[in-house]
């Protein structure tokens, strides 16, 4: 076993190991977080999930395994100077996790008193209700709750920041729920078991970390769109008035852009990929660069269209704001502003949205990194989230 050779390396109570599985990569951080200390990433390590021609889930999920282990290879070997990590949050994006929002509300002839275990009483109706609505999707004996949050909490139509203590007869709960598959995170936790021994990962949604962090950054936006962009799809979440609304997925990201280059041309995705990247960095001839160009004009109309009706089904949970902040790889980062840039905001007369792309440069004042170490925004978010929550697990 990998952890064996390193079992002679304490555990460091301030060192956080942060796993991100993506559609398209997986990656991995240490992180050294102590309380009222601006948090310094110590090393970080992405790895590409093997491309899929056509996506199989069992292969998917093979290869997003071996690219966890190359990851946390490379992070291991900075634990032989700074010990073992203490405490693993490993955060999920599609197609690895869905994410719920839920209202609940009870109404009782007499006032109650609001407890955690009150609380947690109708948490656990909410959830049960959903695995009812998802057993099609997801049979209930694979379903693993990774995220569990109020968000919202409204006393006798009142809401409360603390309502613990208080009386009410009317209770309202907007929650958000995160599951995923047991076979996706059972086979994630005996993967990090090789190499770190450690008690229990803690599981969320990267959606809800962006929320989190995003609020922090930018404490005037109450309401806004959030995009998380990967290889495969894209997911949609909807913050209004401070509170998470909802989140939907489309199937698109870059690799659909690699498919329809490699179809079009008769290529492998290796060259596909290339040809991608000599077109954004504008390296092609210009007969090559035309050719992609009208084909970046379909892209771009595929993908708009099944945004738009991801905004016309989120419109159900809220309106929808003019500012987005979104989230992808560095090189497509400017492509898909200028493809944002083209959306028009629903109900709005023919209005554009206002586009923040939330790249290295926006969040290099909240955490440091060692000399060489890679800013990768993902990563550097997901430390931004663990050093609010860390300090509970720290012992």
């Amino acid at each position: 076993m990998f952890f064996s050779l390193f079992s002679k390396y304490k555990k460091n109570k301030h060192l956080v190991l942060l796993i991100d599985i993506g559609s398209a990569s997986v990656a991995a951080a240490l992180a050294d977080i102590e309380p009222g200390v601006v948090p310094n990433i110590l090393a970080t390590a992405r790895k590409d999930i093997t491309f899929q021609e056509k996506l199989s889930p069992p292969e998917f999920l093979r290869s997003m395994n071996q690219a966890l282990e190359r990851v946390l290879k490379s992070v291991q070997e900075k634990t032989k100077k700074t010990g073992i990590p203490a405490t693993i949050f490993c955060s999920l994006s599609s197609p690895w996790f869905l994410l719920k929002s839920r209202h609940i509300a009870i109404t009782e002839e007499k006032p109650i008193t609001i407890t955690q275990s009150s609380l947690d009483k109708i948490l656990d109706e909410g959830i049960a209700q959903l695995k009812a609505e998802l057993k099609e999707t997801l049979p209930p004996e694979d379903m693993r709750i990774v995220e569990k949050k109020i968000i919202q909490t409204k006393l006798n139509g009142y809401e409360i920041k603390n309502p613990y203590g208080q009386k009410a007869a009317r209770v309202e709960l907007t929650m958000t729920v995160g599951v995923s598959s047991k076979q996706v995170t059972d086979r994630i936790e005996r993967t990090v078991q090789n190499f770190f021994h450690n008690d229990p990962i803690h599981f969320g949604a990267f959606p809800v970390a962006a929320f989190s962090v995003i609020r922090d950054i930018f404490p005037t936006e109450k309401s806004f769109l959030f995009l998380d962009i990967t290889g495969e799809s894209t997911d949609v979440s909807l913050i209004n008035n401070d509170v998470l609304a909802g989140t939907i997925t489309f199937p698109r990201g870059k690799n659909f852009i690699v498919r329809e280059i490699s179809s079009r041309f008769n290529m492998p995705h290796e060259a596909a990929t290339s040809v991608l990247n000599m077109f954004l960095g504008g390296a092609l001839d210009s007969k090559r660069h035309n050719e992609i160009l009208a084909l970046m004009t379909k892209v771009e109309s595929d993908w708009l269209a099944r945004f738009e009706k991801t905004l016309t089904s989120l419109g159900a949970s809220g309106i929808v704001s003019r500012k987005i902040f979104f989230m992808s790889d560095i090189d497509v980062a400017e492509l898909f502003t200028g493809i944002l840039g083209k959306a028009k905001v629903p109900l709005s007369a023919n209005k554009n949205f206002d586009i923040q792309s939330i790249e290295p440069a926006v969040l290099e004042k909240f955490a440091t990194s060692d000399p060489g170490t890679v800013r990768d925004p993902f990563l550097v978010t997901e430390t931004l989230l663990a050093a609010k929550v860390v300090p509970q697990f720290i012992k």
